[in-house]
């Protein structure tokens, strides 16, 4: 479980600039301003002085009469600024009427006291400069951008003494001059407060922008971009959206606080899939935005701790794993956010913000007269077969496998239209296909954000063979077969092993790596920073999938397919209609099924389908032809179905059965290409044989008894014969029953639930937080998610149907996480069918397969590790599906070395922050 910790405060969004921002409007009538400015001593006039719209980039300077003329503006509220060298600095509300021209004069009042750059920089000490660089992490923010924008004049910047302990307090005579680099502006901010706390903090003054001068036209897109990006992902944009009910398409995605759910953050884990629905669940007012009393202005409904997540972005700062992208929290103190119709705020002081919005301030305000539906250029939103494509290609932990092994993956999806992917798939079909096109393995996952981190396990019994991994969504048969993704996948036998291929290269065209030493010995850290770079060799925000392979067991060799001739959509003909697609947009998991009477011929008829015995209950009718389905399920691992029928007349139906879609037509590449291999005479990884008779101590302890096996998991340390399990009678509950043969297996209830859990002595708990042992039938992993527990999995399971039950009370390093608590593998006899004693009279039973519960990847820490592995023979050394680069295109990885410590394959693929494919491989500690 993650404890969030207490830098997560509570911030007050306090930039203040009085805006009443201007408002598109449907008329071609535009206002003008005009006025004087004088000294309010002398009465002389002052030439030269700025006069701008705050906050924007209009502005002008007065004639060598002090006057100036302010035309073609917006009718509405604006803000008229005033800022002179040795003046103070004067900010005028006004409201400007269609077709008029506002006359404003102004007497501005010299500063009292004036001192000279050169008075002002002698005056400057350690403590100074201590404070100055407190405040530009507090003025220009602390993220990328940040580091991009400088002060110009930074001596123009005071630090009086605050009156409240722990506060932070600056001023300026002067304005203070900013460069922002990332967004192509200088800033001129009349700095009217500064103010900062533990609790909140105030920023008020005027800001003129002006627009730099690009130096190339790189120099120029790149703004823009940055401009474009900024603004999509700023609290304007969220609100504006809101106004609409368009946040969700423009990436904001807001959660409230469950009422009965986790008081405290503290309390939540940090998977987020796992809090959705438990401790937080979304945000939907019934009244969310409300007129407000005055033109133009709104209510938008904001009560209690708001969670936003915006998931059109990236972020290195994850509070859930499962959530690559940024995540704010709101609150406010009125529970009413006052806007105007382009989202700019009108109560800053009534929200706290905490989090990534937090965190950013002068440095990502773009000028209000910024247009971002131009500058944004949002693409057609027609639902087109072109438009609607979706393209995934699959990048693995490794180019070559093991039976025995588990195959870790990333998903990346192309979409013909960015802004409609949350409309397509949410269901990725995962199949490993052998060269006669029998269907090996087959996993369904669930797409989350545009990709899938997923894995699954290889069979021990795999003989060495040529597979095909597949890929594909049911909308992509739509498309044809090049749409799904396949690639050869060699699973080689324990005496195997690959040649090298003296064809393979380094590729780095869009990565460059540094590690922090040359060589590295066995059991070494090593930290490794990565640079992502676009054409231009440009530092570009991306998500990768990174591994790191040793070559000594896995030499290098070239991916069969590439991330960016996979990922290229095809240009489809106007002329091609969707109603000419056969196959649907699936949005979750479907079961079909059929009920007919003794004849075959299908009944209409009610369903009743229990869940999981009897948890649940769904109820359903079938069609004249006997048809039903359940539609738009969501549930991981498998699910047991009881199903009962009844006709019109309430007589039961007997035959009841599932139908499954017809599967994908296999189409194998012409000319697949596999790695060389050879025969060694020693096997990759130890192989465990178990001996069937019992001797020495073990003959003492007749749960040791041993069968011959080459489990993954290697020798176990208890086995209980299905006779055993079966010793007190017909009726047995497997649970129990196994733990009364298991020394040091204990079966415990879960707090408030009821449910029941084992332990087994000598585990700890898992990164997902489970001290469960892992479960798996016929060497085949049933999974605990959700609610389900070890114990549930096992329920599941028939006494009578068991031969044994081999137990592993230490911790499996080759199930990665998974075997971090021991294992449970129960051995079928032949022809049982593991499933438990469900049903009734007139019930039909089924087990059906939901997605495969993701995994995550056991990374071994030298510098944490209680139990040490007698010999770290890791293929995989470093796998991680969600890495995220900085702005500037950097990350760094850190992982140890296996005992061989040799050279070692670096591979990343993954997607630029807009969607352009990148990958390289490197060597690394080459001897």
């Amino acid at each position: 479980m993650r404890f969030f910790s207490a830098n997560l405060q509570k911030r007050i969004f306090g930039i203040l600039f009085l805006t009443f921002a201007t408002t598109l409007f449907a008329f071609s009538q535009t206002a003008s301003i005009k006025g004087t400015v004088k000294d309010s001593e002398t009465g002389e006039t002052l030439p030269f002085c700025n006069v701008f719209i705050n906050n924007t980039t209009i502005s002008t300077v007065t004639d060598m009469d002090g006057a100036y003329i302010l035309e073609g503006l917006e009718p509405g509220a604006i803000e008229l600024s005033f800022s002179f060298m040795g003046y103070e600095a004067q900010t005028k509300p006004v409201t400007l009427n269609p077709g008029g021209t506002l006359t404003v004069n102004l007497s501005m009042k010299a500063l009292e006291t004036e001192l000279s750059d050169v008075e002002i920089k002698a005056k400057r000490d350690k403590s100074w400069e201590r404070d100055l660089r407190k405040f530009e992490n507090l003025f220009l923010g602390n993220d990328a951008i940040a580091g991009q924008s400088e002060i110009q004049n930074p001596w123009v910047v005071d630090f009086p003494e605050a009156e409240e302990k722990g506060s932070f307090k600056a001023e300026a005579l002067l304005p203070i001059e900013i460069i922002n680099n990332y967004l192509g502006y200088k800033i001129t901010f009349d700095l009217k407060e500064f103010f900062d706390n533990p609790t909140s903090y105030r920023i008020a003054g005027a800001a003129r922008f002006e627009e730099m001068t690009p130096e190339s036209e790189n120099q120029r897109v790149a703004w823009e971009q940055n401009r474009a990006e900024t603004y999509r992902k700023s609290p304007q944009n969220m609100f504006r959206a809101l106004l609409t009910g368009e946040h969700q398409k423009e990436g904001f995605y807001l959660y409230g606080d469950k009422a009965g759910g986790s008081p405290s953050m503290n309390m939540r884990s940090d998977i987020f899939a796992n809090e959705l629905g438990r401790s937080v669940v979304e945000y939907k007012p019934d009244n969310l935005v409300t007129k407000a009393d005055k033109p133009g202005e709104y209510l938008i409904n904001m009560k209690g701790r708001i969670e936003i997540h915006y998931q059109k972005g990236y972020t290195q700062v994850n509070t859930y794993k499962d959530a690559p992208y940024p995540v704010s929290w709101l609150e406010v103190s009125s529970g009413k956010v006052r806007v105007k119709e382009n989202g700019s705020v009108l109560n800053p002081q009534d929200l706290v913000f905490s989090g990534d919005m937090d965190r950013k301030r002068i440095s990502t305000l773009l000028p209000l007269d910024y247009d971002a539906e131009k500058a944004i250029q949002l693409q057609s939103l027609e639902r087109t077969a072109q438009n609607l494509q979706e393209k995934v290609f699959i990048h693995t932990d490794k180019p070559v496998y093991y039976a025995g092994d588990e195959v870790y993956f990333k998903a990346f999806f192309n979409y013909g239209n960015p802004y409609l992917k949350e409309e397509l798939s949410k269901v990725l079909y995962v199949e490993l296909i052998n060269a006669n096109r029998d269907y090996i393995i087959e996993k369904k996952f669930k797409i989350f954000d545009g990709g899938v981190s997923g894995n699954f396990h290889l069979p021990d019994s795999l003989s060495e063979e040529k597979y095909f991994l597949r890929a594909y969504t049911n909308w992509n048969r739509n498309y044809g077969p090049n749409y799904l993704f396949i690639q050869p996948l060699e699973v080689l036998d324990l005496y195997s092993r690959v040649i090298p291929d003296a064809s393979s290269e380094v590729q780095n065209q869009n990565f460059s790596i540094k590690t922090n030493q040359d060589q590295y010995s066995k059991r070494e850290k090593v930290t490794l920073t990565l640079s992502a770079k676009d054409q231009s060799q440009m530092g570009i925000q991306a998500l990768l999938a990174v591994s790191v392979i040793d070559q000594t067991q896995i030499p290098m060799a070239p991916y069969p397919v590439n991330i960016a001739e996979q990922l290229k959509l095809e240009k489809i003909p106007e002329t091609v209609n969707l109603d000419r697609f056969s196959y649907a947009i699936e949005k979750g998991l479907t079961q079909k099924g059929k009920v007919s009477d003794e004849k075959g011929k299908g009944e209409e008829g009610e369903i009743t389908v229990f869940v999981n015995d009897f948890e649940g209950m769904i109820d359903l009718e079938s069609d004249k032809n006997g048809e039903f389905a359940m539609e738009d399920m969501e549930f991981y691992g498998p699910m047991k179905l009881a199903i009962q029928a009844m006709d019109k007349k309430g007589k039961p139906i007997e035959n009841v059965e599932l139908v499954e879609d017809l599967k994908a037509p296999v189409v194998l590449p012409s000319n697949p290409i596999f790695p060389q291999t050879t025969k060694a005479d020693e096997a990759i990884r130890p192989l465990q044989l178990v001996e069937s008779t019992p001797t020495g101590e073990e003959a003492e302890d007749d749960t040791k008894e041993k069968k011959s096996s080459q489990a993954i998991y290697g020798d176990p340390d208890y086995i209980v014969t299905g006779d055993k399990l079966m010793g007190t009678g017909n009726t047995v509950d497997l649970v129990n029953s196994l733990a009364g043969n298991v020394p040091g297996m204990r079966v415990i209830i879960a707090g408030t639930s009821g449910q029941q859990q084992i332990r087994i002595r000598g585990g700890g708990s898992s990164a997902s937080g489970s001290f469960e042992p892992v479960v798996m039938v016929n060497g085949a992993v049933r999974p605990s998610v959700g609610s389900i527990t070890a114990a549930d999995n096992l329920r599941t399971i028939d006494p009578r149907d068991i031969d044994r039950v081999e137990v592993v009370s230490r911790i499996v390093s080759t199930l990665g996480e998974q075997g971090k608590n021991g294992v449970i593998a129960v051995y079928l006899k032949e022809g049982g069918s593991g499933s438990g004693p469900l049903g009734a009279k007139g019930m039909s039973m089924f087990t059906i397969e939901g997605y495969q519960p993701p995994q995550s990847f056991y990374q071994v820490d030298y510098e944490q590790e209680e139990e040490s592995m007698a010999k770290d023979i890791r293929q995989t050394l470093y796998w991680n599906p969600m890495l995220v680069t900085d702005e500037s295109g950097n990350a760094t990885i850190t992982f140890f070395t296996n005992d061989n410590a040799g050279p070692m394959t670096v591979e990343i693929r993954g997607l630029s922050i807009n969607g352009t494919p990148i990958s390289g491989t490197f060597t690394i500690n080459q001897k």
